[in-house]
């Protein structure tokens, strides 16, 4: 009864809003639901999940331009910035009429100030309601001068500054790619800065060496993506790109791989077909994509990508103020393919500490603590592991990807040695210790996550979720979706306040607006995909244990004695066994989030650490 009970309402609920909520509401039908009616469980989440084909979404504000409209789609107010795309209204009219009940809707139109085509996303006022709008386009929604609004992608100058920052661009460099993206091919782009081609083509081939782009197309759509925000193409991109262009799904998919970076041959083999059959599909892209060159190709596909993963998002927030304290950098790894988002927070003199996070959880992390560690002496450098935010995919064992990745960060920033401090990620973290002896000095555990067979808590939402993914893994993979395609800031501000219910100590340090924001942000990231999250779960549920080290003297488990989720009595003689010599911090007022409510004592176990190994 209590099953079908809950499985009844998660049915009603998740067809108007987001159902997580239930989750939280309710984690003992959640619990019953997963041991009593698993099929039924895992066809309602299927069929939740596939509702909504996006991700979750955060946007810079100043990458899109927009215009409110009328229903006959006449320009009512536009920011500047699409002003300027267009000679007049009349072609927005076409996009307006298209859109059925308010819903969005992607178009591509061939009018803007140069004749080119320019991907562009409509939706009623309720529907774009947290779209990117300028505050004027907003007002004209607000009064009913306008009941729809448009938005384009194009990054401003703020856009273009940012890029330049995370790949370290010099002003040259930047102004290039600039105008490569907007003139679609390298000696137009030349022409219009009025500089050399050879100029140009060193300047080019400098800029991807340090974002890692193989091609200029991989340059320009990279170069797009990370103006966008974070955000990803939902995974129908092809069927959408295909019905923009009136295209096959194969003509899509060889557009989006030369758009990608990658050549002829290697879209051919990725496909399946022959190189003879991607070129003839490629004459065909050009055409209907109204583009000459691979370049102009990548542009398009990347203002479709954006909107699309606009159009699609299950949850829209804007980027404001919080990239000022995210001094972002997209590593290129060596070692595999894609790049890894790094916030280094400085200062260059300090000794460096890697952060690890907990697998609900990104890069983003409390200034307050970042503060904190400054104040000791320390760099701390927090990073979005493989899978995780904007940091790329790899398949495979987590750990040592994790391991490669602190590897290529470290020799990207020039460090020889470093300290972890792990939130959650112990295994990840013994791993890289035991792979790289003479880099890693040590480091601070808070609240290791035990093995699983010693992670016994199944009480409560967290522990109806340790019940799914750890003792009826077959439901993950779905459940994953769920929390991918159907989460909210609300959902996730709700879940982490659940998930430490009964530690006031916590609850406290959740009630603060710029600590809940910050953990909330972080928890957009891992939700974005979700693929690190599943792929880390998974292998750790599948018995994955960390390393013994030989001499554990220079590592401090920490840990809050009024955590609601932790029992280090229960794992203690694992980690003994694990790190011999092991120094244990527990801290009698603590809870979940030490970093947040002990964060002195945290920096002083790093910098005791430092000054056991000399």
């Amino acid at each position: 009864m209590r099953a079908a009970a809950f499985l009844d309402r998660f049915r009603t609920l998740e067809r108007h809003e987001a159902p997580l909520a239930l989750f939280a509401d309710d984690p003992e039908g959640f619990a019953a639901a997963i041991d009593n009616a698993p099929a039924e469980f895992a066809e309602s989440v299927e069929a939740a999940a596939a509702r909504v084909p996006g991700w979750i979404a955060e946007l810079n504000h100043g990458a899109f331009a927009s215009a409110a409209c009328n229903a006959r789609g006449q320009v009512v107010v536009a920011d500047k910035s699409f002003r300027a795309w267009f000679d007049d209204d009349d072609p927005i009219g076409s996009v307006i009429r298209r859109v059925d009940d308010g819903e969005p809707y992607l178009s591509v139109l061939a009018q803007d100030g140069n004749g080119r085509p320019v991907a562009l996303a409509a939706g009623g006022s309720r529907a774009v309601a947290r779209w990117p709008l300028g505050e004027a386009v907003r007002a004209a929604l607000a009064d009913g001068r306008a009941s729809h609004a448009v938005v384009g992608f194009r990054p401003d100058s703020g856009g273009w500054e940012r890029i330049a920052r995370v790949h370290g661009w010099t002003l040259s460099e930047t102004r290039l790619v600039a105008a490569l993206a907007r003139e679609g091919d390298l000696p137009a782009a030349a022409r219009s800065l009025g500089i050399a081609h050879e100029t140009a083509r060193k300047q080019v081939a400098s800029a991807m060496e340090k974002c890692g782009a193989r091609r200029q197309t991989d340059l320009v759509r990279e170069a797009f993506r990370l103006a966008a925000g974070d955000l990803r193409a939902p995974a129908n991109v092809d069927r959408l790109f295909a019905d923009l262009f009136d295209l096959t799904e194969r003509q899509a998919r060889a557009a989006r791989g030369i758009a990608h970076g990658g050549t002829r041959p290697a879209v051919a083999k990725a496909m399946g077909v022959s190189e003879h059959a991607v070129k003839a599909d490629l004459k065909i892209v050009y055409v209907a994509c109204g583009v000459e060159a691979a370049v102009d190709l990548a542009r398009i596909v990347a203002e479709v990508e954006a909107l699309a993963g606009l159009a699609t998002a299950c949850d829209v927030a804007l980027n404001i103020g919080q990239a000022v304290n995210d001094p972002l950098k997209l590593i290129p790894r060596g070692w595999a393919p894609g790049r890894i988002a790094v916030a280094d927070h400085g200062p260059d003199t300090g000794f460096p500490v890697v952060i690890l996070q907990v697998n609900v959880m990104g890069r983003a992390i409390s200034q307050r603590f970042i503060a904190t560690l400054q104040a000791a002496g320390l760099r701390p450098i927090a990073f979005d592991r493989a899978g995780f935010g904007l940091t790329d995919f790899v398949e495979g064992d987590p750990y040592r990807t994790a391991t490669h990745d602190i590897d290529t960060i470290l020799d990207a920033l020039g460090i020889e040695q470093a300290l972890l401090l792990s939130r959650g990620f112990s295994t990840g973290a013994i791993t890289a210790a035991e792979a790289m002896p003479d880099r890693i000095r040590g480091g601070v555990l808070l609240g290791p996550d035990p093995p699983v067979e010693l992670d016994r808590v199944r009480s409560g939402m967290m522990g109806a979720g340790r019940k799914l993914f750890y003792d009826n893994p077959r439901l993950a993979a779905g459940f994953t979706r769920l929390l991918a395609h159907r989460t909210s800031s609300e959902s996730i501000a709700r879940m982490m306040r659940e998930s430490v219910n009964g530690s006031a100590i916590d609850l406290a340090a959740l009630d603060d607006p710029e600590e809940l924001a910050t953990i909330v942000r972080a928890g957009r990231q891992s939700a974005l995909g979700m693929h690190g999250f599943l792929n880390e779960i998974l292998t750790h549920g599948a018995g994955a244990r960390a390393p013994v080290l030989l001499d554990g003297s220079n590592w401090t488990i920490a840990y809050g004695q009024r955590d609601p989720l932790y029992r280090f009595d229960e794992a203690e003689a694992h980690w003994r066994a694990t790190l011999p010599g092991v120094a244990v911090l527990a801290i009698e007022q603590g809870g979940r989030f030490l970093h947040l409510t002990h964060a002195a004592e945290i920096a002083a176990a790093c910098t005791a650490v430092l000054a056991r190994t000399g």
